[in-house]
Parts: C-alpha cells; sequence; structure tokens
C-alpha cells in the first residue's frame, strides 16, 4: 500500500535518477565532441557551465592552500590572508573569469548569428534573381504598343484650369478665378 509519504518522495527520487542520466549523457557527449576532429559543432557552448565551476573550484582550493601556508608562516599573516587577501582575490579572479568566458560565449553566439545570415544572404541573393526577370519583363511590357493604350501611360498629362478645380455649391455665387495672388478667393464667411 502506498501512503502519501511515499507519494512524494517517489518524484523527487525519479528527478534525482533522470538528473543523473541526464549527467551522464552530458558525460558522454562531452567526451565524443571533444575527440571530434571535424570542427562541426561549437562545444564551448555547452562546456562553459562546467569549465566555470571546476575553474571556481580550483581558484578557491589554490587560495585556502595559500591560507594554510600563510598560518605556518605566522598566525597574524594567516589571519590577513583568510580575513581580506583570499577572498578579495577570490572574487577578483571569479569575476575576471566570468567576464572572459561571456566575451566568449559572445564571440561565438555572433559566430552563430553570421552563419545563420549567409543562408539569409542565399535567400536574398536568389530573390533578387527573380526581381531582376521581374524586370525585364517590365522592360519588355513598356514596349509593346498597345499597352500603354490600355494602361493610359501613353497620354500626357493636362493641367486643369484653376476655375474648373473646385465647382461652386449650390447658394455660393461667388466666381472661382484668379484674384491676382495666384490663389483662388476665400469663401464668404
Amino acid at each position: 500500500m502506498v501512503t502519501p509519504k511515499d507519494a512524494d518522495t517517489a518524484p523527487a527520487r525519479k528527478s534525482a535518477r533522470e538528473k543523473f542520466h541526464f549527467g551522464i549523457i552530458w558525460v558522454v557527449q562531452y567526451w565524443r565532441e571533444l575527440f571530434n576532429f571535424r570542427f562541426d559543432k561549437y562545444m564551448i557552448i555547452q562546456v562553459i557551465p562546467g569549465v566555470y565551476g571546476l575553474a571556481l573550484v580550483a581558484i578557491g582550493c589554490g587560495l585556502l592552500y595559500l591560507c594554510v601556508e600563510a598560518f605556518f608562516q605566522s598566525t597574524w599573516r594567516g589571519l590577513f590572508y583568510l580575513v581580506f587577501a583570499a577572498p578579495l582575490t577570490f572574487l577578483v579572479l571569479a569575476s575576471v573569469l566570468r567576464a572572459l568566458l561571456e566575451f566568449y560565449m559572445v564571440v561565438f553566439r555572433i559566430s552563430e548569428h553570421v552563419d545563420e545570415l549567409v543562408g539569409i544572404r542565399d535567400t536574398v541573393d536568389r530573390l533578387s534573381g527573380i526581381s531582376d526577370s521581374v524586370d525585364e519583363m517590365a522592360a519588355l511590357t513598356r514596349r509593346i504598343p498597345f499597352w500603354r493604350a490600355l494602361t493610359g501611360a501613353g497620354k500626357p498629362r493636362q493641367r486643369v484650369p484653376d476655375g474648373a478645380r473646385r465647382r461652386p455649391e449650390q447658394g455660393d455665387s461667388t466666381p472661382r478665378s484668379d484674384n491676382g495672388n495666384g490663389k483662388p478667393p476665400r469663401p464668404p464667411e
């Protein structure tokens, strides 16, 4: 019989098991990609979190060793290293490491985006060829004589006289002529 307590712990165990299997698969994939001499994938993007973790552990172990060595020389020097120098050094080294790894991530992401843009450029070049053929077709249709007659492209545009531009409204008896300044007269208010 399954109790509520057992039911709550079963998903947690399954989750831990899944995490362990995922970790094993990641390690196997890492070693497979490490010895891939084709260089067709950017492996560093997948490895950066692990490298960052290992580097932080290495920095911590190195600083701990320096603190122990400082204690062997003198107690005050050991306390200085333990309280002030080691944390400050850890902070500086971890920050520089993080900035460097983020820089690498940005460079590799830019590289991936450039690869995508190259694919887009090929598509644009193909579409550019289509637009060239459309332009050629338009140039060909301009030479067809009856095409101008159908589209009205051959007729010159005529200027409409100022008096004929607007029709007077019913009840507006003012003439629509030019009053000397090039503008039609204003309607009465």
